[in-house]
């Protein structure tokens, strides 16, 4: 058995923060030799869609890493701008009584609604940016290390797809290479799964000397797709179609497995409640569904159709069961109908168990017959 301690995900005093358009994940500073690192990672909610994120070396015995990370937020969230807050980094670290030594940084803001990464560096190469296409470095925004305090960070901005992950890290060239080769091959997975991968891929590659025996720090960041939403004919022959477009985006959206199975069953559930049902004693109409992540990772979905409601029979038999399966396998549910409609709301977890460990569910009679507007 070896001997090589493995960094633990998320390493720093505070918990990641939630972001409805962005996913976060870390892997936390190690050494395979037993050191301690001298790197930390960092990341600010900036607003409800926007993040900023740091990666950089620091010496305790110089400035408190604590004191770093407080120039650092104080930076960005009053200017949003990863070169004014190395400047306030390097200002600090420079203006140390002890000769401080030069040190790297990484600084990016990923704004999840207009899908931009606005990124500065010191020292370092600029973030890796992870999709369907490889793994490729971003190119300019390079400043001096850290430490000089004489010199001004400049910064550059580039579009990111949706389902695309930007990566920061204090890697070397060797390492760059070996971990673009890794992110190429796990690009498919979400944040949490890809920093993963990486680490084993990383540990594998420092057990056989490949990376001179240091774990990176990783900070992960995958832009999260718009919310998904549609009015369609109520006829059967759309929902094929429908889901597809679904799974194309909870790929994006970097579900679970789980999460992403749930979702596939349970908006196919209502959105078949729709067109089968609402429209029974006249011509088909439509109906309208939206899918949306929210900032604490769950998935609120809403399903509308403009017919009129007929509640389930005592006996649905074989089909017909599409509410009682939302009821049981969903969390905060909601039913409102009237003359002009029906509306079903849901959300699905982030993370659910598997079926096989889900405690089964109660009946939905009583939820639908009382009237409208309850919820579970």
């Amino acid at each position: 058995m070896s001997d090589v301690p493995a960094p633990e995900a998320g390493d720093g005093p505070d918990p990641l923060p939630r972001c409805g358009r962005v996913a976060l994940a870390a892997v936390g500073p190690g050494s395979t030799t037993g050191g301690v690192s001298s790197t930390w990672t960092d990341a600010i909610a900036l607003g409800d869609d926007r993040v900023g994120l740091v990666v950089a070396d620091a010496d305790d015995r110089t400035v408190p890493r604590a004191q770093l990370r407080r120039i650092v937020t104080a930076a960005l969230r009053e200017e949003h701008s990863p070169a004014r807050a190395l400047e306030a980094l390097d200002r600090c670290v420079a203006g140390q009584p002890a000769a401080p030594p030069v040190g790297g940084a990484q600084c990016a803001v990923l704004d999840g609604a207009a899908g931009t990464l606005l990124w500065s560096t010191a020292g370092r190469p600029a973030p890796l940016v992870v999709g369907p296409h490889g793994a490729r470095l971003l190119a300019d925004g390079d400043g001096p290390p850290l430490g000089r305090g004489d010199g001004t960070f400049p910064q550059a901005e580039e579009a990111v797809e949706a389902g695309a992950t930007v990566l920061l890290g204090p890697w070397g060239g060797g390492e760059l290479d070996d971990l673009r080769a890794s992110a190429a091959r796990h690009h498919d997975l979400g944040p949490d799964h890809l920093a993963a991968a990486l680490l084993s891929d990383a540990m594998a590659g420092a057990m056989a000397g490949a990376m001179a025996g240091a774990i990176p720090a990783l900070l992960l960041a995958r832009l999260i797709p718009a919310p998904l939403a549609e009015r369609l004919p109520a006829d059967p022959r759309r929902l094929p179609a429908l889901r597809r477009r679904l799974g194309s985006w909870s790929a994006q959206a970097a579900l679970s497995d789980d999460a992403r199975a749930d979702l596939q069953l349970l908006l196919s559930e209502a959105a078949t409640n729709s067109v089968e049902h609402a429209y029974r004693d006249g011509p088909a109409g439509e109906f309208a569904y939206s899918v949306q992540r929210r900032g604490d990772g769950g998935i609120r979905v809403e399903v509308q159709d403009f017919g009129r409601w007929r509640p389930p029979p005592a006996d649905p038999g074989y089909r017909g069961r599409g509410l009682a399966v939302i009821h049981n396998l969903a969390e905060e549910v909601t039913l409102d109908f009237d003359e002009s409609g029906t509306r079903v709301a849901f959300t699905v977890p982030d993370d659910p168990p598997p079926l096989a460990q889900r405690p089964a569910g109660p009946g939905a009679a009583q939820w639908w017959a009382t009237g409208s507007g309850n919820a579970r």
